[in-house]
């Protein structure tokens, strides 16, 4: 479960809590903070480190360092990066590395695939960050191959062992956002509040994730009694859980576990995916094939799309994704596109 919000909505509360809830239900449960604000800690009351620490029966909590982690692979990278760049790169400090755009968000999400890859645990929740942060993330696992496709190009055979670094990690994330796109295995879940610009957010971000591919299952309205109409019937294809207003700071296990047995009274499952439905998918039809994606809150006009050897570039408003489209599609030209009832159809022919 990846939860994510506007930044002071609760969001990493709620899933400290939802973990909590998890572990009392017998589950081995992890959660993962990749804020870079590190408030998983101060939620748990419990100091953290980049490794997963067991902090109370069946629950382990952990907040990732990129910085540690690039430590540990610099002996290994730095000769590789002096070869390969220029010498001044092999004598920066990792402090400075760690600064680059997006560098310290992939350290984040290659721990999250670690994880995944170990099996160990039977629920992994992730704290994502605000939403902004959160949606860069989101489109790492797919713009990352795309990139390194391009910066490396004819260096691959040049500096083979750098490259298949590279491309290790390419692949990892790239494996990292199938998981994430499968919907019976990953769900994202947005807290929010009733005001109207964090209501504005959620609707980009309902958005963004389904542009992706991601599957929304279920919107958490934080510090609420009721579930206004408006909010109903705007959000009316998710199923949307609500929490009251707590009168004092939710806190450590014992609090945590009371806001989760609120969110999740049983008999219901904090574990369960709420709403399992494709936020993309592909058919095949008798006069060729159609992809469909689902485009909440997005108006024809808003729409622009543009096929570009043997890929298809798909612009929302500032929203954009290149997908790389798979065999036969790559060879086949994007004959019209449809926008119905929230849902994109492109038929390729």
């Amino acid at each position: 479960m990846l939860y994510t919000g506007k930044g002071g909505a609760g969001k990493t509360t709620i899933a400290a809590a939802t973990a909590v809830r998890c572990a009392e239900t017998g589950r081995r449960t992890l959660i993962v903070g990749s804020d870079t604000s590190q408030s998983l800690a101060d939620c748990l009351n419990s100091p953290l480190s980049d490794e997963p620490l067991e902090i109370a029966s069946n629950l382990w909590a952990q907040e990732v360092d990129p910085l540690l982690r690039l430590e540990r692979l610099w002996p290994r990278l730095e000769p590789l990066l002096g070869s390969s760049f220029t010498g001044e790169l092999a004598g920066t400090a990792l402090e400075e590395l760690t600064l680059g755009p997006g560098l310290g968000d992939v350290i984040r999400l290659l721990a999250l695939k670690e994880q995944y890859d170990s099996s160990a645990y039977e629920v992994l929740v992730v704290d994502l960050g605000p939403n902004l942060s959160a949606l860069q993330l989101l489109s790492y696992p797919e713009g990352t191959a795309w990139w390194v496709d391009r910066l490396l190009g004819a260096k691959r055979e040049q500096d083979s062992e750098l490259a298949a670094m590279v491309d290790k990690m390419a692949d990892d994330l790239a494996q990292l956002g199938a998981v994430w796109g499968n919907p019976a295995e990953c769900s994202v879940r947005i807290v929010t509040t009733v005001e109207q610009l964090a209501l504005r957010e959620t609707q980009r971000a309902l958005t963004f994730t389904n542009l992706y591919g991601y599957s929304v299952d279920a919107l958490v309205l934080n510090r609420q009694k009721n579930i206004p109409r408006s909010v109903a019937d705007t959000f009316s294809a998710w199923p949307v859980l609500r929490l009251t207003l707590y009168d004092r700071d939710v806190i450590g296990h014992n609090l945590l576990n009371e806001m989760g047995l609120d969110l999740f009274p049983p008999p219901a499952d904090p574990a369960a995916v709420l709403q399992n439905g494709q936020a993309q998918r592909l058919t095949r039809g008798s006069t060729g094939y159609v992809l469909s994606i689902r485009l909440p809150f997005v108006r024809e006009d808003d729409i622009d799309l543009l096929q570009h050897h043997g890929q298809l570039i798909l612009q929302i408003g500032r929203m954009r994704r290149v997908i790389q489209l798979p065999s036969p599609l790559d060879q086949l030209s994007a004959a019209d596109a449809v926008l119905e009832e929230g849902t994109l159809d492109i038929h390729f022919r």
